[in-house]
């Protein structure tokens, strides 16, 4: 399972490059987050009226062990913009797969 927090301003240009690598799919949702990502040395970067939580999108990508390097290098080259808060992409185990249409399990499920 590859999970990425990437910033939104990045989404096309990351969904376009996995369509053009034939990635079957995957699920985004409008998430926050937060991070050192406007004070390099950690301090509060924000007023009272402003959040200290930045707008971010989750990508989760299911997909064989071989295929991860590649989609999680992918992912992290199409999202870069060089500056601080660019987003993290975690690569964890699947350990079961259920279809719930079909009932079938396993990795031909992914």
């Amino acid at each position: 399972m590859i999970t990425s927090c990437i910033r939104p301003v990045v989404q096309d240009e990351v969904v376009e490059r996995l369509r053009d690598m034939e990635v079957p799919g995957g699920s985004l949702s409008e998430v926050e987050g937060f991070g050192l990502e406007a004070d390099p040395e950690g301090g509060e970067s924000y007023g009272p009226q402003v959040s200290p939580y930045q707008q971010v999108v989750r990508l989760e990508i299911a997909c064989s062990d071989e295929a991860a390097p590649t989609i999680a290098e992918a992912i992290a080259d199409a999202a870069r913009t060089g500056r601080r808060g660019d987003g993290k992409v975690l690569v964890t185990p699947v350990t079961e797969a259920i279809d719930i249409r079909s009932q079938e399990t396993g990795a031909s499920v992914i």
